[in-house]
């Protein structure tokens, strides 16, 4: 399996997001899986932590873009695009 780059998974965060609706996290989970192909096996292969590996990069990605300014959130595990994030949208 290989994952995609964080700055990948960001881009296809923000274009998932473009549509400027509130989106969960398992529902962006689900679109990233179809974007990149991966598998039902490969999205639950595990860290030393336990933790999914897919499911961290994921996180870690959507953290940077909200600490970014490009998304917030609308309630926990539910994201937004900001005008900022539109705007960096448009730049790519």
């Amino acid at each position: 399996m290989t994952l995609p780059s964080t700055s990948e998974l960001q881009i296809q965060i923000l274009n998932a997001l473009n549509d400027q609706s509130v989106h969960g996290l398992p529902e962006l989970k689900d679109i990233l899986a179809r974007k990149f192909e991966i598998s039902a096996d490969d999205r639950k292969k595990v860290l030393k932590s336990k933790r999914p590996l897919f499911d961290k990069r994921i996180i870690d990605s959507l953290t940077m873009l909200r600490k970014s300014g490009f998304i917030v959130n609308q309630k926990r595990a539910n994201f937004k695009i900001t005008k900022t994030g539109l705007n960096r949208l448009k730049s790519i």
